[in-house]
């Protein structure tokens, strides 16, 4: 998912996903070894998502976010979300950018995989509307299913609700999802406070 890592205006700070032996990804601010990618990078003024698809100025996600507002609403009002955790879920996802798509497979502004998807029917991922339909579809139901537990429905929406049930009904501990869980927490605090404002 989506990483913006802290930094003072002038200095770009890097961070790296690599796999050890077992297939567990690792995040650090260097390579560890020959699978080390750049997973994110922030120099103050410009994001580097992870989905690859450039960088992302803060204005410019502004901008993406004032233009989807019309559909999070609609979709955030049809399912009973709030808007403030579905725009936090889509920033850190995707940047708001519907033509996202992660090297797993994960589509459009709320990074849905194909097979999360085919559980609720056929949908276009690269629509923004469809794509925050099912998106929103899925949040709803892991809500539930966490008795409205935000926290293990977003610590499920990355790493899936088997992960968290097989855990205890606790955050799973993939790094990842650690990370994941408070930045959408901290910008779903955000949003929160911007409407109320």
């Amino acid at each position: 998912m989506m990483l913006y890592a802290a930094a003072a205006h002038a200095q770009e700070t890097r961070i790296y996903r690599s796999y050890d032996a077992s297939g567990r990804p690792t995040f650090s601010d260097r390579p560890l070894n020959r699978s080390s990618q750049l997973y994110a990078s922030f120099d103050g003024t410009y994001l580097w998502p992870r989905a690859g698809t450039g960088p992302v100025s803060l204005p410019q996600l502004s901008a993406r976010r004032s233009a989807l507002e019309p559909l999070l609403q609609r979709a955030a009002a049809a399912h009973g979300i709030q808007p403030a955790l579905l725009k936090a879920i889509i920033e850190v996802e995707s940047g708001f950018n519907a033509q996202a798509r992660s090297p797993k497979g994960a589509v459009g502004l709320m990074q849905v995989m194909p097979a999360t998807a085919a559980r609720y029917g056929r949908f276009d991922l690269y629509s923004p509307e469809q794509n925050l339909d099912v998106g929103a579809r899925y949040l709803r139901d892991l809500l539930a299913l966490f008795n409205g537990n935000v926290r293990l429905a977003v610590a499920a929406y990355n790493a899936g609700e088997n992960a968290v049930i097989r855990h205890g009904r606790q955050i799973p501990p993939y790094a990842e999802t650690i990370k994941y869980v408070p930045m959408v927490m901290e910008r779903y605090s955000r949003f929160q406070s911007q409407a109320t404002h």
